[in-house]
């Protein structure tokens, strides 16, 4: 009893340092932006702040989403633009507590998995070493900088519970009501929560089915017998979350956008990012950046390179299902935790569901899973004393040597995650051909007024006739930030005649509170009015065409519903900035019919 205190005692203070260790490394991502999308969906939008569209939200319609089921992940992050009245840096702090919370449950389910081992003397610093892998590993630093990566942070957060609620506790009612609530939980957090329950039959084939002196068959009756209530109060609790989601969305799924890939090219494009997330595992240094876009046809056809990456990718699932069953199940487990954990991001169910073809973020759950898993790996697999001596001495070696590099990784990247230009631009220098990344880092250089870098940005697009509908609407918030309407009139026109405005709702929306803005300089004010309204009706709950709409209608002589309308629209706006843009409509009634600019909008 002494000793299992004293090593409980021995673990409290390695997880203090450990933890302590991770909030050092991680702190300057406390005094980043909103980055990306998190400058619409948790600045811009005004029922993030007021008023009761929020219950709306959180089940439909967030950030245009129609396939996505998020209500608790959305329901944290308006709890927190509320609480925190769009502060970024107390989000932030949010997100890194919810990584040190995820540390330190990796931590506990990697002492779990040693509990049983007669190594406690070394035990305990190689739960420090599997949380400082977890913590300190560079894969994560995409969901620590971005804010709107808590949904990725929360479910790992409920699958590491949920494991170690299985693991430790011995009612199997309670365990079975706990792991269904926990399940629902991650699923009404982000969608990759199918991966829970296969999660969970890895561990419980590690901890307890796989057992020398039985055979397989015997080993799976173990787990059956000590779980089967479990599964299915997990199934129910799925079947539950199915009929919240249809009650939601009024349908369970809705079929993404047909893959242009044959059914070989699938089979490959699977392996290829089967294979890519484990390099990023065992060496996420290089080649990170906030996109990937990848040419998928190229997997439409056979070349030797893919063929080596189909045959590996398929081999070494074989491996984990042999050494699973046969040999060295610690380690068959860890790639078969993986492969689990991986599922829902390989493209078997559903495709081109994002812009790029993979992201950093998309390992972090099967990244918790193996970290636990590794120092029981390396007990089994270390044999004899004098070769386990110089094996512990080698890894210890290569492990310093690797958490170094990754402590330089994550100093380096996470100023690169701090705001919208430094961002965009990283993006641009990996990906020098994307559009995403040029239309990206156009639109951060106007919000951040830096009109000089915008401009010759987009004199870069048009020398290489880039066909970029969206980077032209830019453009022309630009020539109307400049009150430049010849020029705005000319970059809406192309927009115009893209096809793209026909089917982004977003996007045609910011297209008439554009061209509203431009018929305000133009002095065509009865059209502006038109524009202002229709762009009203496709975003009621953008702040932006409403205050230009009073604008208009102050430089008309209507004051009276220049001040209505406008203090609408005022309300919706950060606190921070009502005041600013209460001065400027005030000033535009007080010239009552003298040209004035109209306030900004941002894109």
């Amino acid at each position: 009893m002494r000793e299992r205190l004293g090593y409980s005692c021995s673990f409290a203070v390695i997880s203090v340092i450990t933890v302590a260790l991770v909030a050092i490394v991680y702190w300057p991502v406390v005094h980043a932006n909103f980055v990306w999308d998190d400058v619409v969906d948790l600045h811009d939008r005004a029922w993030l702040r007021h008023g009761d569209d929020w219950k709306h939200f959180i089940f439909k319609d967030y950030n245009y989403w129609t396939n996505y089921f998020r209500p608790l992940g959305v329901s944290l992050l308006t709890l927190q633009v509320r609480l925190f009245n769009d502060a970024p840096g107390p989000m932030h702090v949010v997100s890194l507590c919810i990584h040190w919370i995820n540390t330190f449950l990796v931590g506990v389910l990697s002492w779990l998995c040693l509990a049983n081992t007669a190594e406690n003397s070394k035990s305990k610093y190689l739960v420090a070493a599997s949380m400082l892998f977890y913590g300190l590993n560079p894969v994560l630093i995409e969901p620590v900088a971005w804010i709107s990566c808590q949904f990725d942070l929360v479910v790992t957060t409920f699958v590491l519970i949920g494991v170690i609620a299985n693991s430790s506790a011995r009612n199997i009612y309670l365990r079975a009501g706990l792991l269904a609530c926990l399940f629902f939980l991650a699923a009404c957090t982000k969608e990759s929560a199918i991966s829970f329950p296969l999660i969970l039959i890895v561990f419980e084939w590690l901890l307890l089915g796989k057992q020398p002196e039985q055979d397989i068959r015997s080993n799976i009756f173990a787990i059956v017998r000590h779980s089967w209530l479990v599964y299915v109060a997990i199934f129910f609790a799925g079947i539950v979350y199915l009929a919240f989601r249809h009650w939601a969305l009024g349908k369970i799924i809705s079929p993404f956008a047909v893959s242009p890939l044959s059914m070989l090219g699938r089979v490959q494009e699977v392996c290829f990012l089967y294979l890519h997330y484990w390099k990023t595992l065992i060496w996420p240094m290089s080649g990170m950046s906030p996109i990937h876009p990848v040419d998928v046809q190229q997997f439409n056809v056979q070349s030797l390179p893919l063929l080596v990456s189909d045959i590996a990718a398929i081999s070494l699932l074989l491996i984990g299902l042999y050494l699973t069953a046969r040999r060295a199940p610690t380690v068959g487990c860890i790639i078969l935790v993986v492969t689990a954990a991986l599922l829902p991001v390989l493209h078997i169910a559903s495709a081109d569901f994002d812009s790029s073809l993979y992201h950093e973020r998309y390992a972090m759950t099967a990244l918790a899973a193996i970290c636990p898993m590794l120092p029981l790996a390396f007990l089994r697999l270390t044999s004899p004393s004098n070769s386990r001596k110089l094996m512990l001495a080698l890894l210890a070696t290569v492990g310093l040597f690797w958490l170094a590099l990754a402590v330089i990784n994550i100093r380096v990247t996470l100023p690169l995650w701090a705001n919208n230009v430094n961002l965009w631009h990283w993006a641009m220098v990996e990906n020098p051909d994307s559009i995403e990344a040029k239309d990206s880092l156009l639109s951060a250089y106007i919000d951040s007024k830096d009109y000089a870098n915008a401009h010759r940005l987009i004199d870069e697009l048009a020398i290489n006739h880039v066909d970029c509908a969206n980077c032209m609407l830019n453009a022309a918030i630009l020539d109307i930030s400049e009150n430049n309407p010849t020029d705005a009139a000319k970059a809406l026109d192309q927009v115009k005649r893209s096809k793209q405005i026909l089917v982004d709702k977003k996007m045609f929306g910011s297209y008439l509170l554009t061209t509203g803005q431009m018929l305000v300089l133009q002095g065509h004010l009865d059209d502006a009015e038109g524009a202002l309204r229709a762009a009203i009706d496709i975003e009621p709950l953008d702040p932006q065409p409403r205050i230009s709409l009073a604008i208009a209608l102050a430089i008309h002589g209507k004051a009276d519903d220049a001040r209505n309308v406008g203090e609408a629209g005022i309300l919706m706006l950060p606190a921070d900035e009502r005041d600013l843009q209460r001065k400027a409509l005030d000033k535009a009634i007080a010239l009552n019919g003298k040209s004035t600019s109209p306030i900004k909008q941002k894109n």
